[in-house]
């Protein structure tokens, strides 16, 4: 009898080994591997629909290495708008001196002169050199107001332009002087593909 009792005891204690057995294998072994499943996978199934999970990165797209070609851009035509330009920065230069400076602003400008009006600055300047008899300061700040090309005929190669400036003269002081308006009217010819001045008047006061 007693030994009915044991056997039967060694089975009630196996059967128990074996259902602890399956219940840690069916429900504490699937949380293990649930927790464990890789970081990208997860990352992957929170995807919007869409995008595609397997596409490069910014860093890891190929640049396009294409090089910009200037020589196929088509070459800018020189019209009267920039003629307007250079009237305008020639005007103030040349409208602007001092007796301190020796008139430079009419030798500094004739690399935008016609042969013609070269020889005029030369004799003007000389001029200029001996009639000077201050013995202080002397000079005229010159600043361009509007430009209006009057004509411009780039196939003749002439052009006419007016520029009206404010003018100061200053005597002792630099900066000094009363503003005026005064109009300066510049002819332009066209020499070998480049446009220079071939004559300046100044409106009379």
């Amino acid at each position: 009898m007693k030994n009915r009792e044991r056997t039967g005891l060694i089975f009630v204690i196996v059967g128990l080994i074996i259902l602890f057995l399956l219940i840690y294998f069916s429900f504490f072994r699937k949380e293990e591997e649930t927790e464990t499943e890789p970081a990208e996978s997860v990352i992957t199934a929170q995807l919007p629909s869409g995008i595609d999970s397997t596409a490069t990165t910014t860093g890891e797209r190929q640049r396009d290495h294409t090089q910009y070609d200037i020589s196929q851009e088509a070459a800018h035509k020189f019209n009267a708008n920039d003629l307007s330009k250079m009237a305008e920065a020639f005007s103030e230069r040349f409208g602007s001196f001092s007796n301190q400076s020796d008139y430079g602003n009419f030798t500094d400008l004739k690399i935008f002169m016609t042969d013609s009006l070269k020889e005029w600055a030369d004799n003007y300047v000389e001029k200029l050199r001996q009639e000077n008899t201050a013995t202080g300061y002397y000079g005229v700040t010159t600043h361009a107001l509007t430009t209006t090309v009057d004509s411009f005929d780039d196939k003749a190669g002439t052009a006419k332009v007016t520029v009206t400036t404010e003018r100061s003269e200053s005597t002792e002081t630099i900066g000094g002087g009363v503003p005026y308006s005064q109009k300066l009217d510049l002819n332009y010819l066209k020499v070998n593909g480049e446009w220079l001045v071939d004559g300046v008047y100044w409106d009379k006061q």
